[in-house]
């Protein structure tokens, strides 16, 4: 903890960059230390992405492309509405969206600084400041570089999961992955990953329900293989 406090003195000191000129990334997880969400900012950021998921099963919004509406584009989506400005306009386009309890992210807006609209990390290593210019951060990927470079292990017990953290599989036979956002309380909310046309859908269910999937590939259990595990969003830092 110690350690940590010095980092974020260094960070104010230098204004997120080490003394060579390039953006800290204190823990080596490929996000600078400009963009790890720190305090009051962490729990709020897992709130609002959670509500801004689950609000997409009343009714999907218009400013989420046909084409991203998968698996993965509804976290990709999420994630970028939790750090946008909440204003009146923002509002208006849900048709009914849960309200968080936490305050807004203060951090920062998006664009995002020194990656601007390009958040999800798809390559491992410490941050570089060619990342986004070489593809290594980018603004639209699959579930499977997601897993990769956007989040953190937490457990293979679902148990284990806050409010906010993903669940992930790997669909059996295809080698294709999948992934469900944790709402809390014993919920997860997920696209189907099919496309629109033919009857992509969000879902919202209970855990216990989930168990019940005919197809066992999807039962979060530390016994299913294909169950990989219970991961946390890389900006909301290791020690959150």
């Amino acid at each position: 903890m110690k350690r940590r406090w010095l980092t974020l003195a260094l960070v104010c000191l230098l204004g997120g960059r080490a003394a060579s000129g390039a953006p800290l990334d204190s823990d080596g997880d490929g996000y600078p230390d400009a963009l790890e969400l720190v305090g009051q900012d962490r729990a709020s950021f897992s709130d609002w992405f959670a509500s801004v998921a689950e609000s997409q099963f009343y009714g999907l919004n218009r400013d989420w492309p046909e084409g991203d509406q998968d698996c993965s584009g509804l976290v990709r989506y999420a994630f970028v509405q939790a750090l946008v400005n909440h204003d009146d306009a923002w509002w208006a386009k849900f048709r009914y969206l849960p309200r968080p309890t936490s305050p807004k992210v203060r951090a920062y807006g998006y664009p995002a600084p020194l990656v601007s609209r390009s958040l999800f990390r798809v390559a491992a290593g410490p941050y570089r400041t060619s990342d986004v210019e070489k593809g290594r951060m980018v603004g639209r990927t699959s579930a499977q570089f997601l897993l990769r470079g956007s989040v953190n292990f937490v457990s293979r017990n679902w148990r284990d999961a806050r409010r906010g953290d993903l669940l992930f599989f790997l669909r059996p036979n295809l080698g294709a992955y999948h992934t469900m956002v944790y709402l809390g309380e014993g919920r997860v909310v997920y696209h189907t990953g099919a496309a629109p046309r033919e009857g992509g859908e969000v879902r919202l269910v209970t855990v216990d329900t989930l168990m019940r999937h005919p197809e066992g590939a999807f039962h979060p259990t530390s016994s299913n293989r294909n169950f990989l595990g219970v991961y946390r969003w890389k900006i909301l830092g290791t020690n959150s």
